[in-house]
């Protein structure tokens, strides 16, 4: 195939790139100044590093400038953000972040498709999977805020623009946790994972009624720890499948003995989400490149999009996550096999040499992933 196919494709997915950052500007953070920020372009594979902007004026005109398929700032706060080295930057304190993959969903392992191309191994999850993923990011967050003291408006959480979601607690940088070690947040990580948790905690309790019968005694939204996360969890089930006055009474401890058998189900259920599937290379590196919120996942060209608790909860795959909806639809030439999979609500399979004629936002998405040409 004629490598100005190629040429002609990265150029255009830079020059759509360049069209969204000029109408679009990322979320920084107000400590920017003491941020690195990284990109990487759509004409290699190496990253430009070591970064620091003044002015959100000059993120901005770099932005257009060099149309960036992926763009980053540190977790991490330095006194020199801008050092050429991680000794020289001086370390100051770091957020923490969070990363849930869809991929890594123990029910989602059928659900993944993997395809090489050119050496490189290109992934492809199922809508169905990441929509499940939603679910445990609004359980990660309750265990940031409920468990772990965290003011939920420091929280924000996103969808990643690919394959999950994003949780960042924004920390002030002279808060405790902002200046814990990799050490600290690995046992964070722990108990989010509820590593080694003891099986008797997760019993249910029981008390004796009038008529001398065990019954079960709700896990409380004021108990510490997992027990705690159980009750929550069940809310969050029962209020997920429209069960209003069942999460009421769950959230009041009211009058539950006529819902025994909804109960067990709940709480049966809640007890298989009480460990988050979090990547932990991520959460304990005190100086990880987050995406910024609002910026162009070069793997999808979707945005990195921050949602609401409801958003979250209402959360599906749509072509109405690409800010390319209303563009018209593209011819492209598909590269490799692709096997039946739900994409951004579509349900596709495509055989190498195709050469459809796809909505913009699925174009955008095979093209960007190296899985597609421009005809």
């Amino acid at each position: 195939m004629p490598e100005d196919v190629f040429v002609k494709t990265r150029r255009f997915l830079e020059n759509i790139t360049r069209t969204y950052y000029r109408k679009i500007m990322p979320i920084i953070p107000k400590d920017f100044m003491l941020r690195e920020f990284a990109a990487q372009t759509w004409h290699g594979k190496s990253y430009i590093r070591h970064m620091s902007f003044h002015s959100i004026e000059e993120i901005r005109k770099f932005l257009i400038e060099k149309a960036p398929r992926h763009f980053y700032f540190s977790s991490a706060r330095y006194n020199e953000p801008e050092a050429p080295s991680m000794d020289q930057k001086g370390w100051r304190s770091s957020d923490l972040v969070f990363d849930i993959d869809a991929d890594h969903l123990p029910e989602c392992k059928e659900k993944v498709v993997e395809i090489n191309i050119d050496d490189e191994k290109v992934k492809l999850v199922d809508d169905e999977c990441i929509e499940k993923a939603a679910f445990r990011a609004i359980i990660l967050k309750d265990i940031l805020v409920y468990e772990l003291g965290i003011d939920k408006n420091s929280i924000s959480v996103e969808f990643s623009g690919n394959r999950g979601f994003h949780v960042t607690a924004y920390l002030d940088d002279s808060h405790d946790l902002a200046r814990s070690s990799s050490d600290v947040r690995r046992e964070i990580v722990n108990y989010i994972k509820a590593v080694d948790i003891d099986e008797k905690t997760l019993m249910p309790w029981t008390k004796l009624s009038t008529r001398s019968k065990p019954m079960p005694i709700l896990p409380s939204f004021n108990e510490a720890g997992i027990r705690g996360r159980i009750a929550r969890i069940m809310y969050r089930l029962a209020h997920q499948r429209k069960l209003k006055s069942i999460a009421n009474k769950i959230l009041l401890q009211k009058d539950l003995s006529k819902y025994d058998e909804v109960f067990e189900e709940l709480e049966h259920e809640a007890r298989q989400y009480i460990s988050v599937e979090i990547d932990e290379q991520v959460s304990i590196d005190v100086s990880r490149l987050i995406r910024a919120p609002l910026s162009l996942h070069g793997k999808s060209l979707l945005p990195v999009k921050p949602l609401s608790e409801e958003e979250l909860e209402k959360f599906r795959m749509t072509p109405r996550l690409s800010p390319f909806i209303n563009e018209e639809p593209i011819r492209v030439r598909i590269l490799a096999d692709i096997p039946q999979i739900r994409i951004l609500g579509n349900r596709i399979r495509f055989r190498k040499n195709d050469r459809p004629r796809l909505d913009a936002p699925l174009a955008l998405y095979f093209l960007s992933k190296g899985l597609a040409l421009l005809v």
